[in-house]
């Protein structure tokens, strides 16, 4: 996603050496010349994390800040991982999904997910199946079906048994799909908490 102008004349303001920097702490010269490379450097062409906090999530974005000439740089941002940092760091668990499927390569069918996120994801099984369903599943490799049609790829591990309907399961591997499923936590994120 692109920031705003109005974020992208802020950055620039920040970065131009010209500007008088608003710095509660004196700098030696040659502080002041090393800061000054770093943020010339940092102009031309950098790859950055974006950092948020909003009550007990953090959110990091994925940035890049690219100069072209002696054009303004361009600001651009990828979608955030998610982290709730009330739950021991995990990656941002979505609810309420509506028309995510998990399918086991070794399996014939699919089960509903109920929960998801980027470390893990926890599937609806069908009655009193869930114990011998969560070794069947150990160590193997799914595929997600998302609800725009996208599919993501990756190995799981069993985590836990919850109860005889739900097995809790850890995502060890991506091996393809992850900006989809990025975007499909971001939306179900944003549908929980509208700004």
């Amino acid at each position: 996603m692109k920031l705003t102008s109005e974020e992208s004349n802020f950055i620039t303001q920040v970065l131009q050496q010209d500007s008088t920097a608003q710095l509660d702490i004196q700098l030696s010269d040659i502080e002041t010349a090393q800061l000054q490379q770093w943020m010339t450097t940092l102009t031309q062409a950098s790859d950055l994390q974006l950092l948020a906090k909003i009550n007990s999530q953090i959110m990091y974005f994925p940035a890049h800040i690219e100069t072209k000439g002696k054009n303004n740089p361009t600001f651009s941002c990828g979608l955030p991982s998610i982290f709730d940092t009330n739950s021991n760091h995990r990656h941002w668990r979505t609810e309420k999904l509506t028309g995510v499927q998990l399918r086991a390569t070794k399996l014939g069918f699919s089960f509903k997910v109920l929960s998801l996120s980027l470390s893990g994801l926890v599937i609806r099984t069908f009655p009193y199946n869930a114990t011998k369903l969560a070794e069947y599943l150990d160590n193997s490799k799914v595929t997600l079906i998302l609800s725009q049609g996208n599919i993501a790829k990756f190995d799981v591990t069993s985590n836990r048994v919850i109860n005889d309907t739900a097995i809790a399961l850890e995502i060890m591997n991506i091996h393809d799909g992850l900006i989809h499923l990025k975007q499909e936590i971001f939306e179900y994120y944003n549908q929980v908490h509208p700004e």
